[in-house]
């Protein structure tokens, strides 16, 4: 049985939520419910008590259990903020925690739904505007709202959604919630680094956000995850496996080890030379400074065209600066089921940035999608491994 955490903030649309529990209760969804303050005042508690039982929870409640934050949202697949207000919408986008349902939502680690309800200038208002970009670059969803006449007597975009239309995205969202469940899944982030001398090194600009962007949606889609990462500035992401390295020999060393890989993701930007000869002590600037090079091992290749090393599903990516031609060959050449191609360009820098382009590429289609964060990204690429395994 799958599992919500309705959070009901103060609209006058919260008279309809009782209508859209019901919905969920009819098809086999267990109903956890947070009621603010505020909401108290637009329905009949005692209704939305007998709905959700004794899963029902207040500001008062986290008194008696100080820890009723984190345990709510870990209990639940999914949270849905319904009605959502330009004020629970607010809190949120800019990291404010000052009740049990906002704690609750800056502590989850599950899928966010919100269904937005209010007048229509609070809903145009360039402040609201980019708290909902904000959240929705991160990833969060939206269920409206709708045109129509708002309770206020005015007219306009801010009408909470239709309740039946709200009941089945939540339920089609809840199918898809553990699409990786068990999936063991490997992804290679960042850049490798490759010595000249105890200080200097080789490398390239990637920052690594879209390979720890993509471990950390596998982990929301239910997968167990293996990040090894090349040096960045990231945290890692939570509840996963994080393996940290330097030169592209370590990487391909750590992966060696692993085995019966479902999904394997390869997102690392491995330096393609090294120096032959790395310097024991520091080079002196007043001294004459040859590097020479060699070609650096091919780890997607060597993975790819392994029998006993390659993942089921194989992911590449290609940042490439020509067409996407070269990424179909990269597709083939290295065995892969799938490319990620970003061409790089002036209007696509992609390194270092929380956006970028991508096309998908497998042996059948190329799908190409608009400039987009990272976070979406990931949720589009792994959308589409889905669609393909």
């Amino acid at each position: 049985m799958k599992k919500i955490l309705f959070i009901i903030t103060g609209s006058i649309a919260a008279s309809r939520c009782e209508e859209i529990m019901n919905m969920l209760l009819n098809n086999n969804i267990k109903i956890s419910c947070i009621l603010t303050e505020e909401a108290k005042r637009y329905l009949k508690i005692s209704h939305i008590k007998k709905i959700v039982k004794n899963r029902f929870f207040t500001d008062s409640s986290e008194r008696r259990n100080k820890m009723l934050h984190i345990n709510l949202s870990r209990e639940n697949d999914m949270i849905v903020v319904c009605p959502a207000t330009a004020n629970s919408i607010a809190k949120f986008a800019n990291g404010f925690g000052d009740n049990l349902a906002s704690n609750t939502l800056l502590a989850s680690n599950k899928k966010i739904l919100f269904v937005p309800a209010m007048n229509s200038f609070m809903w145009h208002n360039k402040i609201n505007k980019k708290n909902v970009r904000l959240l929705k670059n991160n990833g969060n969803e939206f269920i409206g709202p709708r045109i129509g006449n708002l309770k206020c007597g005015e007219y306009g975009l801010g009408r909470i959604d239709d309740s039946k239309n709200i009941a089945n995205r939540i339920i089609n969202r809840l199918e898809n919630i553990n699409l990786l469940k068990n999936k063991k899944c490997l992804v290679t982030a960042g850049p490798t680094i490759e010595m000249i001398d105890p200080v200097r090194f080789i490398s390239n600009q990637s920052s690594g956000k879209q390979g720890y962007e993509i471990a950390s949606q596998l982990v929301l889609h239910g997968a167990k995850v293996i990040l090894i990462s090349g040096p960045t500035n990231l945290d890692p992401p939570p509840n996963l496996k994080f393996i940290q390295i330097k030169s592209a020999d370590e990487m391909y060393e750590k992966i060696k080890k692993i085995s019966k890989i479902d999904i394997g993701i390869f997102t690392a930007a491995v330096s393609d030379f090294k120096n032959k000869n790395i310097n024991k002590s520091k080079i002196k600037k007043n001294k004459k400074l040859n590097i020479s090079l060699s070609k650096n091992i091919d780890i997607l290749e060597k993975i790819g065209k392994s029998k006993t090393q390659r993942p089921k599903f194989l992911v590449g990516f290609a940042a490439e600066t020509g067409g996407v031609n070269n990424a179909k060959k990269k597709l083939l050449n290295k065995k892969c089921d799938m490319i990620v191609y970003n061409k790089i360009h002036d209007k696509n820098k992609v390194f270092g940035s929380d956006y970028n382009q991508i096309s998908i590429i497998t042996k059948n289609q190329i799908k190409k999608f608009k400039k987009m964060t990272k976070v979406n990204c990931a949720k589009q690429i792994i959308k589409q491994i889905y669609n393909t395994i």
